[in-house]
């Protein structure tokens, strides 16, 4: 019943796979067949971490985690400190994902924030000052 329903859920979100402006409207990436869920959420986030393989962070921790025995929902969670950036501390990324019934991943949801020098010292949403 539970792939049942996850194969109608992803049926659903492959109709609108072009779209990225939206977790309703379709997934927000999908994953290439036999890629792990760190390696498509390191995928979608490329063009955001570093181009031509530079990259400006000194340290970068990427966490999954997933409920026992429901290895087809799974968190990902990927945090950049040490940026060489005078406004941002430290930026991190929490991805959800779903693999389907034709076994991608699919990343569903995303929160973005970062961590400014000035201003507000917590995680937040809004470009640091």
């Amino acid at each position: 019943m539970k792939r049942m329903l996850t194969a109608l859920l992803l049926a659903g979100l492959a109709a609108g796979a072009a779209s990225t402006a939206a977790a309703e409207n379709g997934p927000l990436y999908t994953g290439q067949p036999g890629e792990l869920p760190v390696q498509v959420a390191m995928a979608y986030l490329a063009p955001d971490m570093g181009r031509d393989g530079q990259f400006e962070y000194a340290r970068l921790r990427i966490s999954q985690r997933s409920q026992p025995e429901s290895f087809d929902r799974v968190s990902v969670s990927i945090q950049q400190d040490g940026l060489l950036d005078d406004s941002i501390r430290a930026r991190r990324w929490s991805l959800q994902l779903i693999r389907g019934a034709d076994s991608r991943w699919y990343i569903t949801r995303q929160l973005a924030e970062q961590r400014c020098y000035r201003g507000p010292q917590g995680w937040q949403r809004k470009p640091c000052p």
